[in-house]
């Protein structure tokens, strides 16, 4: 028996409208870039050299339209500021591992960011989204491109993100 930890993200775009009606909901993958394994690593090994590591606490959307790249450090066109993320919700669950009848027990952090009404419109699409570890600077852990969308004032954002370990 071996027990194999990919952590994978899936990240939950719902756009809703003034009266509170969900007009869109999409799902994308995410790719968990290098500073992001690494964030985990430090944090896991509890690395006291240099700056500590710290938790995600940020989410930031942007234009960026270029796929995810194990090097990302920042989104690509980043636009306004990152929101920060409400109370990080923990979910232990049992999976089958691919190929075999093995069960595994998983846990999965849900992590939420609104970006209201008057956040983050502009004519250019949004394309990117990612998390981070502050609300300016910090690392940057995953990151993800979607299907271009339009923010108006007349639609809030919302991001839920899924990350298993």
């Amino acid at each position: 028996m071996q027990d194999r930890n990919e952590m994978r993200g899936q990240l939950t775009l719902r756009l809703t409208d003034q009266i509170g009606q969900v007009v869109q909901e999409r799902q994308y993958h995410n790719r968990i870039v290098t500073s992001g394994r690494m964030l985990v690593a430090q944090m896991f090994g509890g690395d006291t050299s240099g700056v500590p590591p710290t938790p995600v606490t940020h989410m930031a959307i942007g234009t960026g339209p270029a796929d995810p790249a194990d090097d990302d450090t920042d989104l690509a066109a980043p636009r306004g500021t990152r929101n920060p993320i409400a109370a990080p919700q923990y979910i232990s669950f049992e999976e089958t591992t691919p190929g075999t009848a093995e069960k595994v027990r998983r846990v999965r952090v849900s992590l939420t960011a609104v970006f209201d009404y008057d956040e983050a419109n502009g004519q250019e699409p949004l394309r990117e989204a990612g998390v981070f570890t502050a609300e300016a600077g910090g690392v940057m852990y995953n990151r993800v491109v979607f299907e271009p969308v339009t923010k108006t004032r007349a639609f809030k954002l919302t991001l839920l993100w899924d990350i298993v370990f």
